[in-house]
């Protein structure tokens, strides 16, 4: 179902993900073409839908791009249909992307032929539970697409040199959680447990390596359409009431 009930909306079969156009405040300057207003107005009708995140956040940033020199105009984002979100009850905002930089298992007889390859059975690699990717350059700056690009490809010229058990790619976080649970304990502490999506990125879609040698390389993973890779992730957070 779409996100209105206008005659006006377009409608659209339940996708995974929605491009859902808003109304762009005239004095907000966003810092970046999937970058969402705080207080969102909206949304005003859905003009897309896609099964994949990265597609539909391209046709966003393309729709913003159009839009840039009309302030108080139109703004895409994108959301996740009928999931409860912080701001809109039915739809969840999964813009703006946080990039990080995130390692996977080097799969068994798999050989990249550039350091940007993904290959098709991404499988995380052994310290993703105990170590969060990083999201942010020194000083605090957000990691943007380009540095996580460039980061990565600098890594995995490196591990292309000198072969071992991981692989670096680029990853995406969605903006708001699937979950958000809070508990507190006797001493004061409270925690905060968040669970967002996080998808792998294939920076060339054509680029996933030589699986010819890998004993499943005529199983599905390697026959099916690339699609960015999603998986869940959690994160913990616990700070004192006190101060």
């Amino acid at each position: 179902m779409a996100l209105v009930s206008e005659p006006a909306a377009k409608e659209f079969p339940v996708a995974d993900y929605q491009i859902a156009v808003i109304r762009r405040p005239e004095r907000w300057q966003p810092e970046c073409p999937d970058d969402v207003p705080p207080e969102p107005q909206g949304p005003l009708e859905v003009i897309q839908e896609s099964d994949d995140l990265l597609a539909a956040v391209r046709t966003a940033i393309e729709h913003n791009q159009k839009a840039e020199s009309k302030p108080g105009g139109r703004w895409a984002v994108v959301v996740e249909p009928d999931s409860p979100g912080r701001i809109w009850p039915k739809a969840r905002l999964c813009t703006p992307l946080r990039y990080m930089v995130a390692t996977i298992w080097w799969p068994d007889a798999w050989e990249p032929n550039s350091p940007l390859d993904v290959p098709d059975c991404v499988r995380q690699g052994p310290d993703s539970g105990r170590q969060q990717p990083s999201q942010k350059r020194p000083g605090g700056h957000r990691l943007t697409y380009p540095q996580a690009v460039a980061t990565v490809n600098g890594l995995n010229r490196q591990c292309m040199d000198q072969p071992g058990t991981t692989w670096y790619v680029v990853a995406a976080l969605e903006h708001e959680p699937l979950s958000q649970t809070v508990s507190y304990d006797p001493a004061g502490q409270q925690t905060t447990v968040e669970v967002r999506r996080l998808h792998v990125i294939r920076p060339d879609p054509d680029r996933r390596g030589d699986c010819s040698h890998c004993p499943a390389h005529s199983f599905p993973c390697a026959q099916a359409e690339w699609k960015s890779q999603a998986q869940t992730v959690t994160s913990t957070e616990s700070h004192s009431l006190g101060g």
